[in-house]
């Protein structure tokens, strides 16, 4: 068993209700209905972003959980018509400032009478402890007031706060809607735009088709009373009225389309104002107030609890008196009671004006945080009306524009005559066409059966010619009537190869009609001849500039003549504003620097040589000289190695022209 929490989004109430997993959330819906008085069927439940259907259970949205709140939307508060919120009714218990004082606590009963003792200040004690309770009491009531204030203020906070998530729930659903209505709304304008283009295409041209169609006279092997030209092979009358038709129907779907455009833009800027709206800024105002005023608590704890402190103080005065005067024991101290007195102008000239002054800052805190829940309940009224009407505006557009999508596919079944004449002029074309191919086509099949019968012809003649041999050669040893039983004098029948004509013979082959091909020929024919022309030119281009680039190879200076060309390039490029001639000449540009900073290069390489000459050739000394003191150092140690040898003989040793005495 688990609590959900409920908040109501019109005032941000929350409602706690004992349930599990397993409980229904029509079960849920009930007990709201009895304990908040919003009917069964204007619930709305949200959580998570989804809306809890009442036929699921809770454990489909992963609920009761402590985390997450469950959010009460009232659909009676969303129509238009409805009553705006009624204020809060703040409502704080009544506690009286001066309460009456309650009988001493000291546990030698009732104060004892002073009067006869010669210390005023003794004499005041008993009263000095009633005024310290009555302080403890007024302060004590001003604490619970003030307190009771600030914790109403903490709830109408969070009360606040809980309103903006809902609103942040319900942008959400609203968004989610909105999206789908967004992507409905560009997939019809595509198909539109393009059906659009073709059928506007189709109504332009029907007059000028028409007159084509009638130009162009069919072939006379074709022709009859009722056809002459292509034309001929629609209906023209009907023809006409299905234009009339697809025209007036063409134009009055335009108009509905841009009717549907306008009411979108509209949606689309009131939704854009409604995601731009901000409750934050009024809440951050009543959060960082209840903080400041959170001190004031602070600060009347801290006098309460000075305040305790002093009617213990003199209560234990009170009572160590008693104490004395029924056993005999030293006097008081004087000190202690002469304190009593500047405590009590403490009491009465500090702690409780400060008391009062808290409890007025929280009150004021307190009217500052209803009017703001005030304005939070209409804003969110008035918010969830706007979004009510965003989700009908969005709702009558995806029933229009399915609407519309039916019309679209109407409409293109009703252009599909207009699509016939367009279409009759490519179709004979085709027609046409085929039956040229169908011709080469029949005389390759009929080339390739005469090569067949040809094959075939020598091949028997070979087979015949090898059976003949066969037989004359196995003759002499088998007798005929064997061979013959064998099969062995059987002949290869013959293979003709015969190809039917056409039906209609060879003039419907013949005939073609150039008239309807003219004008798709021309067409290619000039693209042909364009794409000529610029091949040419870029031939041309490209053999000057090899040209010019083999001349700056041999020039002495590669790399101004590179400068030169790309120059000229420049020049060319703004002539005839090619795109890739400024390409080219700005890598020629970066070809001319790299080719000119290695000229740089090599000259100073060459003013070096000599230099470079001389330390070659001293170093090539130091290494020689090197090399000549290191053979004389090796055979200095030999030598002395051998004198060693000959130290314990006394011996001198002169085999080297060298004396060594050891």
């Amino acid at each position: 068993m688990g609590k959900l929490v409920v908040r109501i989004v019109e005032n941000g109430h929350p409602y706690k209700i004992n349930c599990d997993e397993h409980t229904p959330v029509e079960s849920v819906q009930k007990l709201l209905e009895s304990i908040s008085g919003i009917p069964f069927k204007d619930q709305l439940l949200f959580c998570f972003g989804s809306k809890l259907e009442s036929h699921s259970h809770l454990s489909a949205y992963k609920l009761p959980s402590e985390e997450e709140e469950v959010f009460l939307f009232n659909k009676s508060r969303m129509r238009i018509n409805s009553p705006p919120p009624t204020p809060e009714n703040v409502k704080i218990a009544v506690i009286p400032i001066n309460p009456p004082l309650s009988p001493p606590s000291s546990s030698h009963g009732p104060h004892p009478n002073l009067d006869d003792t010669s210390d005023p200040a003794l004499k005041a004690l008993p009263s000095y402890e009633t005024q310290f309770r009555n302080h403890l009491q007024s302060g004590s009531a001003i604490y619970r007031r003030t307190l009771a204030m600030f914790e109403i203020c903490e709830r109408l906070l969070q009360e606040q706060e809980a309103q903006e998530r809902a609103l942040d729930v319900a942008k959400g659903n609203l968004d989610h809607f909105y999206k789908m209505v967004c992507q409905n709304y560009t997939e019809f304008m595509k198909c539109y735009s393009q059906q659009d283009c073709s059928h506007r295409k189709f109504l332009v041209d029907f007059g000028r088709e028409k007159e084509k169609l009638r130009s162009i006279k069919i072939m006379p092997l074709l022709q009859n009373a009722n056809r002459k030209c292509l034309l001929d092979f629609v209906d023209e009358e009907n023809l006409q009225k299905v234009w009339e038709e697809c025209s007036s129907s063409h134009g009055r779907f335009e108009k509905k389309v841009l009717e549907l455009k306008t009411e979108f833009g509209d949606l689309n800027g009131q939704v854009q104002d409604l995601f731009s709206c901000k409750t934050s800024n009024f809440i951050k105002d009543v959060e960082l107030s209840v903080k400041e005023h959170r001190r004031f608590m602070d600060e009347q704890k801290s006098i309460m609890q000075a305040l305790s402190e002093d009617v213990n103080t003199v209560k234990k005065l009170l009572e160590d008196y008693i104490s004395r005067q029924v056993s005999p024991s030293p006097i008081l101290p004087h000190n202690a009671f002469s304190a009593l007195g500047p405590t009590y102008n403490t009491h009465e000239k500090d702690y409780l004006p400060k008391m009062r002054a808290c409890d007025s800052a929280i009150s004021t805190l307190l009217d500052l945080c209803t009017d703001k829940k005030n304005e939070s309940n209409l804003y969110v009224h008035n918010y969830m009306q706007k979004i009510a009407r965003m989700q009908y505006i969005i709702k009558d557009l995806r029933y229009k524009f399915s609407v519309f999508s039916e019309a679209l596919k109407h409409q293109n079944e009703q252009f599909h005559q207009l699509k016939i004449l367009h279409g009759v002029g490519p179709a004979y074309m085709a027609c046409l066409a085929e039956v040229e191919r169908r011709k080469t086509a029949t005389k390759m099949y009929m080339e390739n059966a005469e090569k067949l019968s040809e094959k075939l012809a020598r091949e028997r003649d070979f087979e015949i010619r090898r059976r003949d041999e066969f037989v004359k050669v196995h003759s002499t040893f088998i007798p005929p009537d064997i061979l013959a039983s064998m099969g062995l004098y059987n002949s290869l029948n013959p293979c003709y190869v015969n190809v039917a004509p056409l039906p209609g013979g060879s003039t419907t082959l013949a005939v073609t009609d150039t008239t309807i091909l003219q004008n798709d020929a021309e067409t290619k024919i000039e693209a042909l001849i364009n794409e000529v022309s610029k091949f040419e030119r870029e031939s041309e281009i490209n053999r000057n500039l090899l040209d010019r680039l083999r001349s700056c190879a041999t020039s002495a200076d590669f790399a101004d003549s590179l400068r030169v060309l790309a120059q000229s390039l420049v020049r060319a490029g703004e002539e005839s504003n090619e795109d890739s001639t400024f390409k080219l000449r700005e890598c020629i540009e970066i070809i001319a620097d790299k080719v000119g900073a290695l000229s740089r290069q090599c000259e100073d390489l060459e003013e070096n040589r000599d230099l470079v000459n001389t330390l070659c050739t001293k170093n090539q000394l130091e290494n020689q000289v090197a090399v000549y003191m290191l053979k004389c150092h090796l055979t200095l140690l030999q030598v002395v190695e051998i004198g060693m040898k000959y130290a314990d003989s006394d011996q001198k040793i002169s085999d080297f022209g060298i004396v060594f005495v050891f």
